[in-house]
């Protein structure tokens, strides 16, 4: 939305209550480590595995398939199972690679980077937010959701992390805020599920 100020001067209002995400994970994804320097996302072991259940189930049905196909003149059905088993196999692969990359405030370098935005200088940092929000599914249960963003000075916001587990959420927000020298700001509001 474009106000004019006192000044005549054309002046942006953004709207930071707005959830930046359409989706977030229901359980615990990522996890704050912060060395010296250093502050990064870690995937959980809990999210790891359950991306990698799918590549050892579909490495598993392509396995079977290739053994069907030796074993037996079963063509049709190593075909089905190798397809199924390959198709479950690149889904773990598309599932975990958003884990392997990992969003990282280096205080040497002065950058935040995340492989998906453009780098941020650290000094261009003007405080982190928290906002909540519902998913809402047609066919399942709706669920709250937790988003961690940065905001800059020249009104970039960009996604840190997001999940339900609200303490752990809040707790990574205040270390964060505490390694970078930055306010945390809280948009949290209440909503019904």
């Amino acid at each position: 939305m474009v106000e004019n100020n006192a000044n005549g001067n054309d002046s942006y209002v953004v709207d930071l209550t707005r959830t930046l995400l359409k989706d977030g994970s229901k359980f615990l994804s990522h996890t704050l480590v912060i060395t010296k320097n250093n502050a990064y996302l870690r995937p959980t072991v809990g999210a790891m595995m359950f991306c990698v259940v799918y590549i050892v189930v579909g490495g598993f049905l392509a396995s079977l398939a290739a053994y069907l196909l030796v074993v037996s003149a079963h063509y049709d059905l190593s075909i089905f199972v190798g397809g199924f088993g390959i198709a479950i196999g690149a889904f773990g692969i598309m599932l975990i690679q958003p884990f392997l990359r990992r969003a990282r405030f280096d205080k040497k370098l002065g950058v935040f980077e995340n492989h998906k935005d453009r780098n941020v200088k650290l000094q261009h940092i003007v405080s982190l937010q928290i906002n909540n929000k519902i998913i809402k599914r047609k066919n399942a249960l709706s669920y709250a959701c937790f988003e961690l963003n940065l905001l800059t000075e020249d009104g970039r916001r960009i996604n840190i992390l997001n999940h339900n587990n609200e303490d752990q959420l809040e707790n990574d927000g205040v270390l964060l805020s505490m390694f970078l020298g930055v306010e945390l700001k809280d948009y949290r509001r209440e909503i019904e599920l």
